[in-house]
């Protein structure tokens, strides 16, 4: 667990040393959170019968906090774009030499990245964004399932990275998969557009992958469109997909390692 932090801390302070790099990504941030408030209040006005039950309060905050979530759920950095540099630049050895699971060294570095992006890219922005764009609240037990939903979300957002990057081990490139997947987690994890609002025909295909676990859950958990025992089930279901990821992760992990051959050296 030692090691665990470690990396953690290490990750931490690497990430918070730019800080021009900083504020450039926090001006993108602000002018992401004023594009989607003002389209979606704009939708919202045109057409309120479209969203149902929600009201516009609810549609602004949902979008608002899809895009403070994705500022830390990122999938445009993180384990699989590491592993995909370190095996193009044949340093995935001195990963695989530290005495340390690779799996979990993984998982420690991801961890830190989380943490920084949490500390500087989700509560300050969160705070501002509550007075600019006057969000609702959760109550207290929403909150704390928000703060768990959040966390379980990291998880199975990481196994999901983690096994995209092994693809790099037999590809040493991901370039050619990069848009794929990325357009597949925006459209199917519902941080842009709520699940419910998709087709009665394709909602049963995305509640069967694991990403609408990732962005829908926590950000249903926070608007209240869960509510009840409904919030359980979700968390429920998230630890399921983390078990079930987990062991598909270890299992091709186990099997790539076992086939891997360095050459060089």
């Amino acid at each position: 667990m030692s090691l665990f932090w470690t990396f953690s801390r290490q990750l931490f302070f690497q990430q918070s040393a730019y800080r021009l790099n900083f504020w450039m990504e926090m001006l993108g941030l602000f002018l992401q959170l004023y594009v989607v408030a003002t389209l979606w209040r704009v939708l919202f006005e045109q057409t309120p019968a479209s969203f149902g039950a929600m009201s516009l309060n609810q549609m602004i905050t949902y979008a608002v906090l899809g895009m403070l979530i994705g500022s830390v759920l990122s999938i445009d950095d993180g384990v699989h774009t590491y592993i995909q540099t370190q095996v193009r630049m044949g340093m995935i050895t001195s990963d695989l030499m530290k005495p340390v699971d690779f799996m979990l060294h993984m998982m420690a570095r991801n961890f830190g990245l989380m943490v920084t992006r949490v500390c500087f890219f989700l509560l300050p922005p969160l705070v501002a964004a509550y007075f600019l764009f006057d969000l609702m609240l959760p109550g207290p037990v929403e909150a704390l399932a928000f703060v768990l939903a959040l966390l379980q979300a990291w998880v199975i957002l990481f196994f999901c990275n983690f096994l995209f990057g092994l693809i790099s081990f037999k590809t040493l490139d991901l370039l050619g998969f990069m848009f794929t997947y990325f357009a597949l987690v925006r459209f199917a994890s519902g941080q842009i557009i709520p699940l419910w609002m998709y087709p009665d025909v394709l909602q049963p295909l995305l509640y069967a992958l694991p990403f609408q676990a990732v962005f829908y859950t926590p950000l249903g958990i926070f608007t209240g469109v869960f509510s009840g025992a409904v919030i359980w089930q979700n968390l429920l279901i998230q630890t399921a997909w983390i078990f079930g990821l987990f062991l598909l992760a270890r299992l091709i992990w186990t099997r790539i390692h076992r086939h891997l051959v360095v050459q060089g050296g």
